[in-house]
């Protein structure tokens, strides 16, 4: 990560990466609830539950929220474009990696358009914003208080199957303008203690993108064996 000198801005922030290992912690809790839904251990509607209904939204709005942070710590005086364009394919890669995976293994449910897909296209339409907080946050608010009180959102493609993941940048494009609005009114520099549970919780952080991407396989095989090991 760049280190921008002349910004009024940190490239690396405890609370950031803390907040994004709170998140990851959430969604090892979700998906680990979900796969042993899915295989009957436990029974839990998904689907319709308060918790599990405002859980993976919750889950989503803080990477997003995270994503506006990270993207004005690192280009809010200009864009590094070489190291924008680096993160960017490497997200889209692994985004075009989830799709073919879950493609061969879950025809029914392939994830076409998810978090990555989210994460992608939504940092390069962060982009213009970096330098306007009060713009993020009006953007934000037209974008989410239709979507919450009216259930109304700017179109995007989707297609007829029920995906397992799908993340439409409207009005999620909203969470990353208010890190944008956040990381202006310094919520990166507040005080955070360093001790071991923030420590770990940084070290998910920092890592973020790879637990993301090897977090399912492992917990799919482990319900899947404890649901083997159950019927036999």
């Amino acid at each position: 990560m760049i280190v921008m000198i002349t910004s009024k801005f940190n490239s690396r922030s405890l609370i950031l990466d803390t907040l994004r290992g709170f998140t990851i912690l959430l969604m090892f809790f979700f998906h680990f609830c979900f796969d042993l839904n899915n295989f009957g251990l436990i029974k839990v509607d998904i689907i319709n539950g308060k918790i599990w209904y405002f859980l993976p939204r919750l889950i989503v709005f803080l990477f997003l929220f995270a994503v506006g942070i990270s993207l004005t710590i690192v280009h809010a005086k200009h864009i590094f474009w070489k190291n924008f364009f680096k993160r960017f394919l490497k997200i889209s890669f692994c985004a075009i990696g989830i799709s073919l995976t879950t493609y061969f293994l879950f025809p029914d449910h392939w994830i076409y358009f998810g978090t990555l897909h989210a994460i992608a296209i939504i940092s390069c339409l962060s982009l213009p914003f970096l330098r306007f907080p009060r713009i993020s946050l009006i953007i934000a608010a037209l974008l989410f208080i239709p979507s919450i009180f009216l259930n109304y959102n700017l179109p995007w493609f989707s297609l007829p199957h029920q995906s397992w993941d799908y993340i439409s940048p409207f009005p999620w494009l909203g969470a990353s303008l208010l890190g944008i609005f956040a990381a202006h009114r310094n919520i990166q520099k507040l005080h955070v203690p360093f001790n071991k549970m923030t420590k770990s919780l940084s070290f998910l952080g920092k890592h973020s993108l790879v637990i993301y991407l090897i977090h399912q396989p492992i917990f799919f095989s482990l319900t899947y064996a404890l649901y083997w090991l159950i019927k036999h």
